[in-house]
């Protein structure tokens, strides 16, 4: 039994205080109780009052309502026995202080009101505090009831020699009350000794999860730090090592949360006395210094098998978009992206709210290191289930077999993104994002693996591609581009006439002249063993309309040579580069519609018919709302870098997730989210590209 305790235990006191008078009173009056007469019954009020107060009132708020309470029945009381007091003086003096602390509690109540709406330096609200504080202060109920008692200890006992020693002993008595600090006092009936280890720092509480508890931190240690090392015993003996993520107060009593890493059956602790079960102990331990660096926080509601929504709670806070996650579920390691972060608070108790960081992560799944890549699981993450950052999973190849290719990894990690070149290609590839995001970069890295076994034909009116790809030269022969011009500039003439007007013979063969040669030209280019790359360069045409009929010229001989297994066996790659040039959206066509329709049409045949015949395409543009949606639509594979409009979002939602769609415009330079066929993984993720040639100029 601790004595100490119940010395500080207020029903243990009240207890102790009642039976000592009882015991003073038996000796000096014969009687246990005292008589019911009128100054037994203002003097014993006024110190039962005082007790009373002293111990259950004032330990948990005094107020000038407070003080208000306490003086109306006290200037009823002085009212009713004045004409006790032989000095009316002392009873004028005694009934001011008591009239004036009510009239001072109604002041001070009045102005607080008066001032609500108003800031704290406001006149009125600090003449109000300055009353407030020496009412309460003044109007104390161990002062005013003191008065009481005081007052009628001298009015009945002290003039009466016979109960001098009476006076006196309870003189001494009402000394030693007031002597009590009610701020050391407690409510527990326990008489338990606590733990006196001077490691102990707590007491669990409840249970969230059997990875996360709850504890409250003894009142005499209220330093302890976020992310100290804990360990203790629970109650089927085993020991639980851990740390403190989280500490809160509540009801003027320090919380905190616990998250274990580890749990052992060992009998020794570490520590000096034996230890208490389910008493929390500090302690110093290195090892884990790694597993708390990557402690994120905890599931937190409204997760789901796609998505966890997470309180965040990071000892360095350095967690970004893109970053990987890991929780265990049922013995599975399955991982998360992070997508988001959102500001959030909780209701503690009335009025009292705690922020917090809320962030949200999409499953990418079980990572199967011989696939190289991320199996979906199905099933959602326990509530309350520690989440942690991940940097590295297990070791992987640094080179990879073409046609596969590594795109990058998951930021801040050494995990690959693998893609399938030839997959790719044939079932057609976007690459959509800003300028200086990262998308011709990508497409040059790829192209450059594609040159082993592909013929690449770049559609780049810009010549961008001829500033990295040297002797890339034009696909067309130099030798029949001014014939093609010129059969271009008749038929376009041609066109503009009316119809009954228009030269059929020439118009024939003006075509058959651009047919054979476009078709020259692409044989040659295919059958060389030197040359894998070229760029469609445009002659110097009429006008726009001829522009769009060369270009349309072009792939239909391209398409028809693929069609009739006249490219020698070769796959051949399609970029078109700036697509909304090319391939323009509908409402973005302008004034010659009709022949861009035709342009499009073309190409959308290949699209759709393409794979048949080994031709891909490889879609380069920076908004979704300017390109062919026809076209667009027939990519399977998308790499998506920053973006910031409406449309790219509506569009990609459905590639890639509208959590993950969401997340464009927060895109760091060179990460994307990668999603589709050629893509070596399930779901959608966020990829970084850097590479070490990213810091030699390279600029789009």
């Amino acid at each position: 039994m601790n004595i100490k305790n119940i010395f500080h235990n207020r029903f243990a006191i009240l207890i102790i205080l009642i039976s000592l008078f009882m015991v003073i009173h038996y000796f000096l009056e014969g009687t246990l109780l005292p008589t019911t007469d009128t100054k037994d019954i203002w003097f014993y009020s006024g110190l039962g009052a005082m007790l009373f107060s002293l111990l259950f009132i004032e330990p948990y708020f005094t107020s000038p309502k407070n003080v208000l309470t306490n003086s109306l029945p006290l200037f009823l009381v002085f009212l009713a026995i004045k004409n006790n007091y032989a000095n009316y003086t002392i009873w004028w003096c005694i009934f001011g202080f008591i009239s004036l602390m009510a009239i001072s509690s109604i002041i001070s109540i009045v102005l607080s009101e008066c001032g609500k709406n108003k800031s704290e330096q406001s006149k009125i609200n600090k003449i109000s505090n300055y009353i407030k504080i020496a009412v309460v202060f003044l109007g104390q109920g161990k002062i005013l009831y003191s008065i009481v008692f005081i007052s009628t200890l001298i009015l009945y006992y002290c003039n009466d020699k016979q109960n001098n020693i009476y006076a006196l002993i309870m003189f001494i008595f009402w000394f030693f009350i007031i002597l009590i600090n009610p701020k050391n006092l407690n409510n527990s009936f326990s008489i338990k000794k606590k733990d006196k280890n001077i490691d102990a720092i707590g007491e669990i509480f409840a249970v969230q999860s059997n990875k996360i508890y709850l504890a409250k931190v003894f009142e005499d240690k209220k330093n302890i730090n976020k992310f100290t090392t804990i360990k203790f015993k629970n109650c089927q003996d085993k020991t639980l090592i851990g740390f403190i993520f989280d500490i809160y107060e509540l009801n003027n009593q320090q919380w905190v949360k616990i998250c274990i890493l580890e749990e052992t059956s060992e009998g020794n602790t570490g520590l000096t006395d034996k230890i208490t079960a389910n008493v929390v102990y500090k302690i110093e331990n290195k090892g884990l210094k790694i597993q708390i660096n990557n402690f994120v926080g905890i599931v937190s509601e409204n997760s789901n098998i796609l998505k966890i929504n997470f309180e965040y709670s990071k000892k360095e806070r350095d967690l970004e978009e893109g970053d990987l996650l890991k929780v265990d579920i049922g013995g599975k390691s399955i991982y998360y992206q992070v997508v988001n972060g959102i500001t959030n608070s909780e209701t503690l108790e009335t009025k009292n709210k705690s922020g917090f960081i809320k962030g949200e992560a999409i499953q990418l799944g079980e990572w199967d290191n011989k696939e190289l890549d991320f199996k979906k699981f199905g099933w959602v993450a326990d509530m309350y289930s520690p989440v942690f950052k991940v940097i590295n999973i297990e070791k992987s190849p640094n080179k990879f077999v073409y046609p596969e290719y590594k795109l990058g990894v998951i930021p801040k990690t050494n995990i690959p993104s693998v893609i399938n070149l030839h997959d790719a290609i044939s079932h057609h590839i976007a690459l959509i994002g800003v300028t200086g995001s990262g998308k011709s970069f990508l497409a040059r890295e790829m192209i450059k693996e594609l040159m082993q076994d592909t013929k690449i034909i770049c559609v780049d009116f810009n010549n961008e591609f001829a500033k990295y790809f040297k002797g890339i030269g034009n696909v067309v022969n130099n030798e029949y581009v001014k014939i093609i011009q010129n059969k271009i500039d008749t038929l376009v003439i041609e066109y503009e006439k009316f119809a009954n007007q228009q030269n059929k013979t020439v118009m024939t063969e003006c075509d058959k002249i651009i047919w054979d040669n476009l078709k020259k030209s692409i044989q040659e280019f295919l059958k060389s063993n030197d040359k894998n790359i070229s760029n469609l360069e445009l002659p110097d045409l009429v006008n726009t309309t001829a522009i769009l009929e060369y270009t349309k010229y072009f792939f239909k001989v391209i398409f028809d040579m693929a069609k009739n297994n006249e490219t020698n066996d070769k796959k051949i790659l399609i970029v078109i580069e700036e697509a909304h040039t090319i391939i323009p959206e509908w409402n973005f066509m302008g004034s010659n519609d009709k022949t861009s329709q035709s342009v499009i049409n073309t190409i959308s045949q290949i699209a759709l018919q393409g794979r048949k015949y080994d031709i891909g395409f490889m879609i380069i543009g920076q908004r979704t709302a300017n390109i062919s949606k026809t076209i667009l639509t027939q990519c399977n594979t998308m790499i998506c870098f920053q973006a910031f409009d409406d449309t790219n979002f509506n569009f990609l939602g459905n590639y890639i997730g509208k959590d993950l769609a969401i997340s464009l415009p927060s895109l760091k330079k060179y990460h994307a989210v990668v999603s589709g066929k050629a893509i070596k993984s399930n779901l959608p993720l966020i990829v970084d590209i850097t590479r070490n040639e990213l810091n030699k100029n390279v600029n789009e």
